[in-house]
Parts: structure tokens; C-alpha cells; sequence
């Protein structure tokens, strides 16, 4: 597995992803603070590819980023939009990442630039 950076895919004329918001419904936050457990909505350009069979999307520690962590419940919502369920992870930093998997069985790694803060739901009622 490669790690590439989207300036080689756009040279070779793929429609690459980009992401420009992520919601929380269950925390109310368009900051990159997102629940797990809990649907996110991902807002952006070219987001079918992540739901393409040949791509599969994960989440990557900060800590430790040979840990990819599949993200499997990938729905498409609208042409600019597609939601998923954050998988039951620790709380922490971590970043999306696509892996696109070649028809030659090699695969590429693409770790988005934005930053995604897990932290476990607190109740609004909370003091």
C-alpha cells in the first residue's frame, strides 16, 4: 500500500473527493468533533467515489497511523453529500483516509487534511 497525495490523482483526471464540512447531528457541531456511534454527515465535492466498491474509507489515528479503522455504513445522500455511522472507537484524534484499490490488486492510500475530534456524547442536560 502507497500513500499518494490527491495532486497525483488530479493529474491523471480522477474526480477526487473533497471535504468540506462534517456534521454531527447527535452533538450539533460543524467543528470535526464527531460521537461515535453516531451518524455524521459529510458535505463535499466527488463524494459517490467513497461509496465506489473499488474505494473503501477509514479512520486513522493520530497516534498511530498504520491503524486504519474501516468505516462500512457509507450511504450516499445527495450529489454533495453522503452520510456514515462513525465505527465504536476510542476517544482521540484521527483523520479520514480513502484506500483505492487498483485493479492490479495494488492499493493507495489518501489521508484527508482534516481533523476529527472523538469524544463520547454528553447529555444537553448535563451540567
Amino acid at each position: 500500500m502507497k500513500t499518494i497525495k490527491a495532486e497525483i490523482l488530479m493529474i491523471e483526471g480522477a474526480p477526487f473527493p473533497v471535504i468540506k464540512e462534517i456534521y454531527d447531528p447527535s452533538n450539533e457541531r460543524r467543528n470535526g468533533t464527531i460521537t461515535p456511534e453516531a451518524p455524521i454527515v459529510i458535505t463535499g465535492q466527488n463524494l459517490d467515489m467513497l461509496t465506489w466498491e473499488s474505494t473503501n474509507l477509514y479512520l486513522v489515528s493520530s497516534v498511530n497511523d498504520r491503524m486504519l479503522i474501516e468505516c462500512e455504513d457509507i450511504h450516499k445522500y445527495s450529489d454533495d453529500k453522503i452520510y456514515m455511522t462513525v465505527p465504536d472507537i476510542s476517544e482521540g484524534e484521527y483523520f479520514l483516509a480513502l484506500m483505492i484499490l487498483m485493479k492490479d490488486k495494488e492499493s493507495f492510500l489518501y489521508i484527508f487534511p482534516i481533523s476529527l475530534v472523538v469524544q463520547f456524547a454528553q447529555s444537553k442536560w448535563h451540567d
